[in-house]
């Protein structure tokens, strides 16, 4: 399956499987058979937008680890879509959104979708982060660069300067603590 769509920035429900309200006829005239339904799935994708330097789409390859076999299974993707805003040096900015996603695997009876109405299948539910993240790439001209090399490099003198002259302090007063002990003995 295939699908590109345009939508509002409203939490939405994606779901691929048996409805909720399944009629027990269907599964009586099945008979006493051993019925499973197989949900397995790969994602080769899954996108909220153009795509932008450093972008990691979470779910693309995704296929779910083959799991004991049951009646049937209840893949769940809970999908956060953070709205995000690139700008590069020089280039026009890029309007896209990335995503994190927390995923559930639930074993279901066939039994119990029909006497309690439980939902197996593919469930993709997503919803907008109230923020935006703003990514900004820049780069530093080579006086910059030099400048911070030169306060670290002052930095580092500074630091070691500082624990020489504490040392020298320390091993001081500990020198002259032990002249003062063999002066008295």
């Amino acid at each position: 399956m295939e699908a590109s769509l345009r939508a509002r920035k409203l939490g939405a429900s994606l779901h691929i499987g048996l409805p909720k309200k399944l009629k027990t006829k269907l599964l009586a005239a099945h008979g006493k058979k051993a019925m499973s339904l197989d949900f397995g799935h790969e994602i080769h994708g899954l996108t909220f937008g153009p795509d932008f330097p450093g972008l990691v789409r979470v779910l693309d390859g995704r296929q779910p680890v083959q799991r004991k076999h049951s009646d049937t299974d209840h893949y769940h993707y809970r999908i956060h879509v953070i709205p995000t805003r690139f700008a590069d040096e020089g280039a026009e900015e890029i309007v896209s959104h990335q995503y994190s996603v927390t995923e559930y695997y639930k074993q279901v009876k066939l039994d119990d979708v029909a006497s309690e109405r439980k939902i197996v299948g593919v469930d993709m539910k997503y919803d907008f982060t109230p923020f935006e993240v703003q990514v900004t790439r820049s780069r530093k001209n080579f006086i910059m660069f030099l400048t911070e090399c030169c306060a670290i490099i002052g930095g580092i003198f500074a630091f070691t300067g500082m624990l020489d002259k504490l040392l020298y302090q320390f091993s001081r007063s500990f020198s002259s603590g032990l002249q003062k002990k063999s002066l008295l003995n």
